[in-house]
């Protein structure tokens, strides 16, 4: 049952992770414009943090499996999605520092193929295995 579980939410996450990591590649500027609109919209953050927060909550008490390695790189995911929101509901004023600190040390490009391997992989598990 929790590989069933594991299987579904790879193929979840997996397009999105390629599609956003062919995103940073492909259109940096667009992304870095995308940030620096939604840091300018205090509400935006709160709401995206609440969205998040919901995703990563539901994500973590449905799959919060610690065994092969898929199963463990599905549960990171929840449990980063949840951290996020709770940053940007928390504390918005470090989110966007952190978000400055990417942008400033040109983390982008790293982020989209840190996506898009960790996208590969579990598209991989997801559709194929």
């Amino acid at each position: 049952m929790h590989m069933d579980l594991t299987t579904m939410l790879a193929q979840v996450w997996g397009p999105i992770l390629v599609a956003v990591g062919l995103g940073f590649f492909f259109s940096t500027k667009y992304y870095v414009k995308i940030y620096r609109d939604l840091e300018k919209e205090s509400f935006a953050v709160l709401f995206f943090g609440m969205f998040a927060m919901a995703i990563g909550i539901v994500h973590v008490l449905a799959h919060n499996i610690w065994g092969t390695s898929s199963q463990i790189l599905v549960s990171f995911l929840g449990w980063g999605v949840l951290l996020k929101g709770i940053i940007c509901v928390t504390f918005p004023a470090l989110a966007d520092r952190g978000g400055d600190w990417a942008l400033s040390a040109r983390v982008v490009p790293a982020a989209g193929g840190v996506a898009l391997l960790l996208g590969a992989y579990l598209t991989y598990i997801g559709y194929l295995v």
